[in-house]
């Protein structure tokens, strides 16, 4: 993560909000790993390659936006 994610993360936090920006997070990072280890596997990528956070994060932020309150209620009734 660079500068850049960091302060979108920031604006993510203050649009969000508490619980949603959780989601968020989660997601931008599953899907990143996700995408990463794909591209590793396929071999378009190294271990040492970057890529950028930014479109998971922004990718995260529709994911909470639209489905947040669902995954968080279907995540508590797993418990």
């Amino acid at each position: 993560m660079g500068g850049g994610d960091i302060k979108l993360a920031l604006f993510m936090g203050l649009f969000l909000g508490f619980p949603n920006i959780l989601v968020a997070f989660f997601s931008s990072f599953f899907l990143g790993a996700i995408i990463g280890l794909g591209l590793i596997l396929a071999g378009k990528k190294t271990m040492k390659s970057e890529i950028p956070f930014g479109p998971f994060l922004i990718i995260g932020t529709f994911i909470a936006l639209f489905f947040g309150e669902k995954l968080i209620n279907w995540y508590l009734n797993l418990i």
